[in-house]
């Protein structure tokens, strides 16, 4: 009895909303058979309205479903059950009696707002046809989140605009992350970058540091080298025994001062690049160095006139005697011979007191 009135309240709705509509109506070879079978009267299109109040599965009642639209017949899926589990795989919605008699849809229609989908307005059942029959309502397959109470059905009876808008919401959505996913990639490769340059920094950091100390230990090795000839040398240029300084000095450019008396007179294996520092004070002092590669290199920063002999352990290694220009002769310290053999010895310990 309760789906027999259902459908005179369908088909009662249905002609209300302008159309015609026909009672168990048959399809083509008794393929299906509608409850109400609404038409529009120019012929334009059918519609089958069905009151569904006995259980059915959602896959029995999505068969039917497509047998009538495989006939060019649309259909909407009635009952006044609460949720049933086929209630939005197949176009539906819920009514409601009310007082004063009519049915009232009360679940199916919904609206997009503010980026989810919200529960629609309850209508009179022949308001809701008529929207449908003309458009104003369609059914739509959602894609956006809902927002309580709505329940998250597949599909939704909604105004076109409002799909057009979830529509265009999610296209958004999508190039917003998109460009967040862009962005994301663009820093990860550039704090790749970042960390490749910091490696490679450290790398070079490090090869540098090697290469420094090669270059110290180098140096380290040439002056050594030289101590004993540069000593010799001045000895020989001025007849009074030298000393020399443990190790480079940084007002004498990194390289070993050589002292007579009290007084620089040569400077061994300066760092080129530090020269041109104290071009002033190097340029009464002999600078000695081990090549000729190395004297250009001094040279090229030091002040005009600058004399540098290049030691290497040969014969013009202790040229005859000259006075370095610019400095006065040195007369020897009381009490000291230059042909004492004493004088031959090579020692840097406590020399200051001549």
């Amino acid at each position: 009895m309760a789906h027999h009135l259902l459908k005179l309240e369908l088909a009662a709705a249905a002609r209300e909303a302008g159309v015609y509509a026909e009672l168990e109506v048959r399809g083509p070879e008794g393929a299906w058979r509608a409850d109400v079978l609404a038409s529009d009267p120019a012929g334009a299109w059918r519609m089958a309205l069905e009151a569904q109040l006995s259980p059915i599965t959602a896959d029995d009642i999505g068969t039917r479903t497509e047998r009538m639209q495989a006939d060019g017949v649309s259909s909407v899926w009635f009952s006044d059950r609460y949720r049933p589990p086929w209630f939005g795989q197949v176009p539906s919605v819920r009514v409601k009696a009310v007082d004063g008699g009519g049915l009232v849809v009360v679940e199916g229609l919904a609206k997009f707002s503010g980026g989810q989908w919200e529960e629609g307005p309850q209508v009179p059942l022949a308001e809701f046809l008529r929207w449908v029959f003309t458009g104003r309502v369609v059914l739509h397959r959602r894609r956006g989140p809902v927002r309580s109470p709505l329940q998250a059905r597949l599909s939704v009876w909604t105004p076109p605009q409002y799909a057009q808008q979830e529509a265009a919401h999610l296209e958004k959505e999508e190039r917003r992350k998109r460009l967040e996913q862009e962005e994301k990639r663009r820093l990860a490769d550039e704090e790749r970058v970042r960390r490749e340059h910091w490696r490679r920094e450290a790398r070079e950091r490090a090869a540098a540091q090697g290469d420094h100390a090669a270059a110290i230990h180098a140096l380290r090795e040439r002056q050594t080298a030289l101590e004993k000839l540069a000593f010799e040398f001045i000895r020989r240029e001025t007849g009074v025994q030298p000393f020399v300084e443990d190790g480079g000095a940084a007002e004498f450019a990194m390289g070993v001062p050589v002292y007579v008396g009290m007084i620089p007179y040569g400077v061994i294996c300066p760092v080129a690049s530090r020269v041109a520092a104290i071009r002033d004070r190097l340029a009464a002092l002999v600078v000695f160095v081990a090549s000729e590669r190395e004297r250009r290199r001094i040279a090229a920063h030091a002040g005009p006139g600058q004399r540098i002999e290049v030691l290497n352990g040969g014969p013009a290694a202790v040229p005859p005697p000259r006075q370095p220009t610019g400095q006065p002769p040195l007369p020897l310290p009381a009490g000291e011979d230059a042909s004492d053999p004493e004088a031959d010895r090579y020692d840097r310990r406590d020399r200051m007191n001549p």
